[in-house]
C-alpha cells in the first residue's frame, strides 16, 4: 500500500545537531519503505548551510530559503517537494528520536490511519523532565483543542506528526510561523473522516540556552489559532 516515506526536516541554525539528526534518520527502521529526506534551511547563518552542502546521499534533498519567514513557511517549502506516500515531520534539534519511526508508522499498516501524532506526555517512554510552565502550557492548549474539536489528544504541540500524502497536501495550510501546528491540528480535527492516532514517543527536550526556539508567547499564539480555526473554514 505504501512505498515511500518523505521525512521533512525544517531547520534554522542547527549546526551542532543536524549532521547527527540526518544520520539517525537515514539509519532509522522504516519497514520496507523507500526513504526521501527533504531538508529546508530557513537562511541559517551559523554554519548550518556548510554542513548541509557536505551531504552526499541520493536520498537527501536540500532546499535553501533566501529569507526566514518562520517555521510554517519552512515546512511548506519542504512539503512542496515531498513525493512520499507518507510524510513525517522531523525537527533537526534531536529532541525527537528517529528510533521512534517504526512506532509512528505502525498505525498506518495495522489500522489504516490517516494521521499519527507522537505524544511526549504519556510517560510511556523515556521523558526528559522539562520545566513545569512548559508542561502546563501543553496541557492547556491540548485541553482546549479537545474541548473545541471533541477529541482526546494528549499532546497537540508535538513535533512528531505523520500524514498520508493526500491528507497533508490537501489541507491548504496558510500559516508561516509556529501557528502552523494548531492550524494543522484544527483542520484535520474538523474532518470527521480523518482517522487520527497517537503513539508514545521519547523526548529529550533541550533548554533555551541550547537553542530551543519556541518562546513563551507562542502559548498565546497557539490559543488564538486553536479558537480561530474552530470557527473559520
Amino acid at each position: 500500500m505504501y512505498k515511500k516515506l518523505s521525512v521533512l526536516i525544517p531547520i534554522y541554525n542547527e549546526k551542532d545537531t543536524i549532521k547527527t539528526c540526518v544520520e539517525s534518520v537515514l539509519s532509522a527502521d522504516i519497514k520496507d519503505l523507500e526513504l526521501e529526506v527533504i531538508i529546508s534551511d530557513n537562511n541559517s547563518n551559523d554554519g548550518t548551510k556548510e554542513i548541509l552542502n557536505s551531504f552526499n546521499d541520493k536520498r537527501i534533498k536540500v532546499l535553501f530559503r533566501e529569507q526566514n519567514n518562520g517555521k510554517g513557511a519552512n515546512i511548506k517549502n519542504a512539503l512542496n517537494e515531498a513525493t512520499g506516500d507518507l510524510i513525517l515531520f522531523q525537527d533537526g534539534d534531536l529532541e525527537y528520536s528517529p528510533n521512534d519511526f517504526k512506532d509512528l508508522l505502525e498505525p498506518f499498516f495495522i489500522y489504516n490511519a490517516d494521521v499519527v501524532y507522537g505524544s511526549r506526555l504519556t510517560r510511556a517512554r523515556a521523558t526528559n523532565i522539562i520545566g513545569f510552565p512548559n508542561y502546563i502550557a501543553n496541557l492547556i492548549v491540548t485541553f482546549l483543542t479537545n474541548l473545541l474539536y471533541n477529541k482526546i489528544f494528549t499532546d497537540i504541540a508535538t513535533g512528531y506528526k505523520v500524514f498520508k500524502k493526500n491528507i497533508i497536501k490537501n489541507l491548504e495550510i496558510t500559516s508561516d510561523g509556529f501557528e502552523i501546528e494548531p492550524e494543522i491540528t484544527a483542520k484535520i480535527s474538523k474532518n470527521k473522516n480523518i482517522k487520527i492516532f497517537e503513539v508514545p514517543i521519547t523526548i529529550n527536550s533541550r533548554k533555551y540556552d541550547e537553542g530551543k526556539k519556541v518562546k513563551w508567547w507562542h502559548f498565546f499564539t497557539y490559543l488564538y489559532h486553536i479558537v480561530k480555526w474552530r470557527f473559520i473554514n
